[in-house]
């Protein structure tokens, strides 16, 4: 909700070259782009691009530790791999896995 707050204040108009990290693959707000997008179109927002064109921008999104190749996938087509930084949720989760989950990415070594 705080970063619909950051995205709708109009922040990232007002300083262009502001970036933002979001956990957990962006905390459940790529899933909704596009509906934010109908619901609070340029008119309503008063913003100078829709929300999804904001957050593809300005938001990079990291997987803390929610190691799940479907997620990944979602992001990757909604976001595009620029926007995908590792991280895990250590201490609250282990590490195991994470390095299996990073070098058996459907990805090139490039991309990785």
């Amino acid at each position: 909700m705080q970063l619909l707050r950051v995205l709708l204040s109009g922040a990232f108009d007002r300083f262009p070259n502001l970036q933002v990290i979001s956990g957990h693959w962006g905390r459940m707000a790529p899933f909704y782009l596009q509906r934010l997008d109908d619901m609070i179109p340029g008119q309503i927002s008063e913003l100078s691009r829709t929300i999804s064109e904001t957050f593809k921008q300005h938001v990079y999104v990291t997987p803390s530790g929610m190691m799940y190749l479907p997620h990944f996938e979602f992001i990757r087509k909604v976001l595009g791999e620029d926007r995908i930084l590792y991280s895990v949720d250590y201490s609250h989760l282990t590490l195991a896995g994470a390095r299996r989950f990073l070098e058996t990415l459907p990805t090139r070594q490039g991309e990785k």
